[in-house]
């Protein structure tokens, strides 16, 4: 079990970096001033799905994991609230 939260924490760290390329090229775009702004707008819109995706992916990978180690009852109301601030900005 150990090999499959190893590689599913890889795979988590790969969206991070995907994610913090697509904002790298916007801040350099800002930067140089020379990107266009239909660039600008779909790398944006790119990093904002990535990074839903990639909170879902962490709910679904680590939540059953999560409760496992917290020693006392969760407080499921706060996991709610949590989960909904995190997809429904």
């Amino acid at each position: 079990m150990a090999m499959t939260t190893e590689k599913d924490s890889k795979l988590l760290i790969n969206r991070i970096h995907r994610i913090k390329g697509q904002l790298d090229a916007v801040e350099k775009g800002l930067l140089n001033d020379s990107m266009d702004c239909e660039k600008t707008l779909l790398l944006l819109k790119a990093a904002s799905q990535a990074l839903k995706k990639f909170g879902e992916a962490y709910v679904q990978e680590y939540m059953d994991r999560c409760l496992a180690e917290n020693k006392k009852k969760p407080n499921m109301e706060n996991i709610r609230t949590a989960i909904k601030a995190a997809f429904f900005l």
